[in-house]
């Protein structure tokens, strides 16, 4: 049993992986930055819609405590970062969503922890992407460790403890997220 189990565990890493090589040689093409009125090349941050959307997908699905389309969303959010590396906090969000993939759910929530707190570190480094957004907290994840996730505005949805405590934690204001 222990032996399937990770058997399918290095399986779904490599399919992680395989994802990640691939939308990372189909991404080599690259449009000229834009200009500013110096003719300066300006790095405005990229619309956070699918990343985000992405990332709110896998937040869903945790809450559910389901992990079937872990692998395709978590190369999703690596495709939809890879414009974006020069950004704070993308880095973990490509780690983490590596992770996320695996069809583990602890190992799996233990991923989005970290591509949380690098979307928190996007949209705190680009605060007119906050808008509609809200951090919040659970004090009780990860054996009473704590854990921070973004969502959108509204009823807390736990991704971290899903169904058993749903609506567990607290909001947490954008100037007092880590």
């Amino acid at each position: 049993m222990e032996l399937r189990y990770a058997a399918g565990v290095v399986k779904h890493y490599c399919l992680a992986i395989v994802s990640i090589l691939v939308l990372a040689c189909s991404g080599n093409q690259k449009a000229a930055p834009a200009k500013d009125s110096s003719g300066q090349a300006k790095q405005a941050p990229a619309s956070t819609g699918s990343l985000v959307d992405q990332y709110l997908a896998i937040q869903t699905l945790l809450a559910d405590d389901k992990v079937d389309d872990l692998p395709k969303l978590a190369a999703q959010v690596i495709a939809a970062a890879e414009p974006l590396q020069s950004q704070p906090g993308v880095d973990q969000i490509t780690q983490g969503a590596g992770r996320a993939a695996a069809k583990d759910i602890a190992t799996a929530r233990a991923g989005f922890q970290k591509m949380s707190m690098g979307l928190i570190a996007y949209l705190k480094g680009n605060p007119e992407l906050q808008k509609g957004y809200e951090v919040a907290f659970c004090p009780m994840a990860f054996n009473n460790k704590g854990a921070y996730w973004v969502q959108a505005k509204g009823e807390l949805i736990n991704p971290y403890h899903g169904k058993m405590m749903l609506h567990c934690g607290d909001h947490v204001p954008w100037d007092k997220a880590p």
